[in-house]
């Protein structure tokens, strides 16, 4: 797949998330999600300091991310 194709199909996902950045990784890496994470900053919402993530690669790899994030948070 030439540069131009994969750039072409990356999708930016902006989350914010009281999750740790190590943690976010952590479950990309266990994951096998093909996406990039780049930690933007943090903000104070209600007392809690949540960090804007941005999620960089393909929708479908996006996707799996989040379910495994989804699943790591409830335990599951």
């Amino acid at each position: 797949m030439s540069e131009l194709n994969y750039y072409h199909w990356v999708f930016p996902v902006i989350i914010e998330t009281a999750v740790p950045f190590e943690e976010l990784e952590e479950i990309r890496r266990n994951s096998g999600a093909g996406i990039k994470l780049t930690l933007l900053g943090t903000i104070e919402r209600n007392g809690i300091t949540l960090n804007r993530v941005l999620l960089k690669g393909p929708p479908e790899e996006i996707e799996r991310f989040m379910e495994k994030l989804r699943l790591a948070r409830a335990g599951g």
